[in-house]
């Protein structure tokens, strides 16, 4: 995340989430930032979104993947927000910074499995995100994850390794979000 886009309209529907699913507990978010941030904005971005900061520290290409992402190993429901979203395949260098790979997503899922976690992916060609979104859901689902996405200009995907709890929050977030269900693709395991 970078801290000088706080606020726009990706951030909104990220509130947005967080509130639709807010009866399933208290909310973290980890925003992967990758550039050093001012603590006061970094506090005020989990305040907007009624969420317990997990860390302000910074995501670069030199960073130890294992240990940044340890905070979030023992929170309960999480928000995940990288700068551009979730890779199936995990790759080094500068442009590493912007994605969560989804090896470390699996295992975040599964450090806190009665839990959800959500990740904003916005890594997608241009146009229509089904493709990737069903790709990733299938990755999601032959790794045993239970999985839905949320296809807009800004796309997340929400995840539980409980099937029962993620049908939950998907028939939870269609009824309080009155969203139309074309806006939602399940993985095979959820339909």
């Amino acid at each position: 995340m970078h801290s000088k886009y706080f606020g726009d309209s990706y951030d909104i529907v990220k509130q947005s989430l967080i509130r639709w699913l807010a009866p399933f507990g208290q909310w973290s978010v980890h925003p992967l930032f990758t550039e050093t941030t001012n603590p006061t904005e970094a506090t005020a971005f989990a305040a907007f979104l009624d969420a317990r900061l997990l860390s302000d520290a910074v995501l670069a290409a030199n960073t130890n993947r294992l240990s940044y992402f340890g905070c979030a190993s023992t929170c309960g429901n999480l928000l995940l927000d990288p700068d551009t979203g979730l890779r199936l395949e995990s790759f080094g260098g500068t442009r590493a910074a912007k994605y969560l790979f989804a090896d470390e997503f699996i295992r975040l899922i599964g450090e806190r499995p009665g839990f959800l976690t959500v990740v904003f992916d916005q890594s997608h060609p241009r146009g229509s995100p089904d493709e990737s979104l069903n790709r990733k859901l299938d990755h999601l689902s032959e790794n045993g994850v239970f999985a839905f996405a949320y296809k807009s200009h800004a796309c997340f995907i929400v995840t539980a390794q409980d099937p029962a709890l993620a049908r939950r929050a998907y028939a939870h977030m269609l009824r309080e979000s009155q969203l139309p269900n074309r806006r939602f693709i399940l993985n095979r395991d959820l339909e």
